[in-house]
């Protein structure tokens, strides 16, 4: 039920310097349909993706947007997946926000490659829970190309990414293409990272570039003893979208972004609503059913799952 059940610790939220309130800080993964690189970094890719985050930003606090602000601390589209860490007040908010943000990138990579279908597999929120693992999460973002061996530093990255921002303070500019048509400029906010609020500019734009150069100074002896040049990291703006990785080797996720005890913590409360939370889920499909049954609040700090698992509807259909 891990994959379906979605809480929050809600003691473990951190305090926002842009908000000024306490948010709950997700590291998000959403990885293209198998595998494919479809947001290889064409100009017109990357503009698109800057587009639909900028775009996503300017809806907050409109009345067809987001009706809640949310924090964006950064973000890196390798070809085959997006990985960004957020801050949001409620736990819904991180899944409407995430519903919207994939949905409008889908409909839009698929129409820029000429394909249909999936675009998109179900994502993975990951909560982190202290400052240590929030700024050990975004060194690891801004890393995505160095690590990949596609860039000789972060600096030199032309991926989609907020390492522009966060290390030169460069503008993520990007087009969304409305549906009738009309683009529009957009540009992309980088959120000071809890824990940072307090540093100037300047010493904030040092501590960016102390972990840029501690993750190029990390990969280049990986390079050397493969026996690698340099890399160009032009030659990525050519891959062949239909392309593969060669390899897909992928460590387990863990539960959270913390220490031991968070993680067993997050253990322990997905143990404690689980029942209740699959007996809510069982309850709903069988209102829509029969709307005479009485439906089951949902536990609190959780959201019901965009869709059930077929096995509980199956349940639910013969309860």
């Amino acid at each position: 039920m891990a994959d379906t059940l979605r809480i929050e610790m809600s003691d473990h939220r951190l305090f926002s310097p842009r908000l000024q309130r306490w948010v709950l800080a997700f590291e998000i993964t959403s990885k293209v349909t198998n595998d494919l690189f479809l947001f290889a970094p064409r100009h017109e890719v990357v503009e698109l993706l800057n587009g639909v985050l900028g775009r996503a930003q300017q809806r907050v606090g409109r009345g067809d947007g987001f009706e809640f602000d949310f924090d964006l601390y950064g973000y890196y589209f390798m070809s085959n997946h997006l990985q960004w860490l957020i801050g949001v007040e409620e736990l819904v908010h991180k899944s409407l926000v995430l519903e919207w943000v994939n949905r409008e990138i889908a409909r839009r990579i698929n129409k820029l490659h000429d394909r249909t279908g999936q675009a998109l597999v179900p994502s993975t929120a990951l909560q982190i829970t202290t400052l240590d693992k929030a700024q050990d999460r975004l060194r690891y973002i801004m890393g995505q190309g160095t690590a990949a061996l596609t860039s000789r530093h972060p600096a030199d990255d032309v991926f989609a990414c907020s390492n522009p921002a966060l290390l030169r303070g460069d503008a993520l500019r990007g087009v969304f293409v409305h549906g009738d048509g009309r683009r529009e400029d957009t540009t992309v906010r980088i959120d000071r990272l809890p824990g940072l609020g307090d540093l100037t500019p300047k010493a904030h734009r040092a501590l960016m570039w102390q972990l840029a150069d501690g993750l190029a100074a990390e990969h280049r002896p990986r390079r050397k003893k493969a026996g690698l040049p340099v890399p160009d990291p032009e030659a990525v703006r050519h891959v062949d979208p239909a392309t593969r990785p060669r390899e897909r080797k992928r460590s387990p996720a863990p539960v959270v972004h913390g220490p031991p005890e968070h993680q067993q913590a997050w253990r322990d409360l997905h143990a404690a609503l689980k029942d209740a939370y699959t007996a809510a889920h069982i309850a709903y499909w069988q209102w829509l059913a029969d709307p005479t049954r009485p439906l089951i609040p949902f536990p609190p700090g959780t959201i019901p799952p965009s869709h059930a698992r077929k096995a509980l509807r199956q349940r639910a259909e013969s309860g």
